[in-house]
């Protein structure tokens, strides 16, 4: 237990009360003797105050060294450093009162933590990109989906300018205003070598602690919506393309049996064209049909086990006296002996005969058009390939082919009375049947479809 100079303050007075009746006791007969006595009793005493007050000083010095050594370690990181003074120190209040203030900084340190870890989460898991700025256009914080959607390739950007990460002339200064005026300001970039890929960055301003405007962007890839918009566009003037061509055809035609003298022959062949056109957008109307209700999952639909060999005897026995027609070879290479594959035999004929239609169609006289199979026994899978020795697809259509009205020879495909949507209802057919449909070309060699469906297996019954 320590004792201080506070406990011993008497000592003082004690001592000058004892040397002040020392100096009355001397006048006395016996009184040197006496005062002698309170002397050395006084001296003791201010001795003993003495060494008191050297002990406390030595006390209240390591106590104040104590304490600076806690605030040492909490301003390190440290905030489990405690202090723990003797309840009889004159500092032990306030070693209690730091003490509570570590425990309330533990509480909010955790807080802070915690909340860190849930917006590192949120902006980690976040598929729209982050970026936030500092008012001199700094990054304080980008996230994962930011650092991909720009094609960044260092892993932290933290604290470098933005024009340096990111050398876009738009957005510094889309960004610039923001920050001057506020507000917000939406635009989109592109990487220099794909404009394919579209991103919409939102840039609004963020007010700084210290005073001015930061910036936070927020990205999202908006690829699939424009080429979508850009697909529904080109969509609706192909259509009405297709359309006004027939009607341009029959409004003429009819104009001029209404309104002039014709022969009979005259009148049968003008009478017949605009049937054949009517019938050209019949099929156009069918086709546009049959996509939308396969889309809205309407069409007809039957999963039954189907034989490919004997299905594509029958889809090469309609195609082969035009193939001859037109000098070409049909090879039939189909296995005398597949597994069953699992589909409607209607669709699936549809498919087939597109695929062998074009097929024949774009191949010159004296080519070859191919049917082959295969099984794949690790995915569960057949195959059936079209190849030909036709003209060949560029690489630059290959990826669009399967898009509506897309067509690749234009003038052939409108003059053999083709709508344009053969491959894309294809593609839709495959799709509702899981399965995928393959296509390699190489322009002037030919061109090669490959569709995979899925092998059937009886229901309740064991795959093999």
């Amino acid at each position: 237990m320590r004792h201080f100079g506070r406990a011993n303050m008497w000592l003082v007075p004690a001592s000058l009360g004892l040397a002040t009746l020392a100096v009355v006791l001397l006048r006395w007969p016996r009184g040197p003797l006496w005062a002698a006595l309170l002397l050395v009793v006084a001296w003791v005493w201010a001795v003993r105050y003495v060494l008191a007050s050297r002990r406390e000083a030595r006390f209240l010095t390591e106590s104040v060294i104590q304490l600076k050594d806690t605030v040492d370690r909490w301003a390190s990181g440290d905030l489990l450093a405690r202090v723990y003074l003797d309840q009889d120190d004159p500092l032990d209040s306030l070693a209690h009162g730091m003490n509570r203030v570590a425990e309330v900084l533990m509480e909010r340190t955790r807080d802070l933590e915690q909340d860190k870890k849930q917006l590192e989460a949120i902006l980690t898991s976040m598929a729209n990109g982050i970026m936030i700025l500092n008012h001199g256009l700094t990054i304080t914080l980008v996230n994962r989906a930011a650092l991909s959607m720009f094609r960044i390739q260092e892993p932290s950007v933290t604290g470098r300018h933005l024009l340096e990460v990111l050398r876009d002339v738009k957005i510094d200064d889309a960004v610039h205003r923001v920050t001057r005026e506020g507000g917000s300001e939406t635009v989109y970039w592109s990487p220099p070598d794909n404009e394919s890929v579209v991103v919409e960055v939102t840039i609004g301003a963020i007010p700084e602690p210290l005073g001015g405007l930061g910036a936070v962007m927020v990205s999202r890839d908006v690829s699939l919506q424009s080429q979508l918009d850009r697909m529904r566009q080109d969509f609706v003037a192909n259509v009405s393309h297709e359309l006004q061509t027939p009607l341009t055809i029959i409004r003429g035609f009819t104009e001029t049996l209404l309104e002039e003298d014709i022969d009979d022959e005259s009148r049968e062949r003008f009478t017949r064209l605009i049937h054949e056109e009517a019938s050209r957008m019949s099929r156009l109307v069918d086709d546009l049909l049959t996509l939308s209700r396969m889309e809205h999952h309407s069409l007809p639909f039957v999963v039954e086990g189907v034989d490919l060999t004997v299905l594509m005897d029958s889809v090469i026995a309609r195609m082969l006296p035009r193939a001859e027609a037109q000098g070409l070879l049909l090879v039939n290479r189909m296995p005398a002996s597949l597994p069953l594959v699992s589909g409607d035999p209607d669709r699936l004929q549809e498919v087939f005969l597109n695929l062998v239609q074009n097929a024949v169609q774009y191949t010159p006289s004296g080519g070859t058009v191919t049917i082959s199979a295969e099984e794949d026994v690790h995915q569960d899978r057949i195959g059936v390939s079209v190849e030909d020795t036709g003209i060949g697809i560029p690489a630059a259509d290959l990826p669009r082919i399967f898009e509506r009205f897309y067509r690749v020879d234009k003038a052939r495909s409108r003059a053999s009375g083709g709508t344009g949507l053969g491959l894309a209802i294809v593609k839709h057919i495959i799709e509702l049947h899981h399965g995928r449909i393959d296509v390699s070309s190489v322009v002037g060699q030919g061109t090669r479809f490959q569709v995979w469906l899925p092998i059937y297996h009886e229901p309740g019954g064991s795959e093999p």
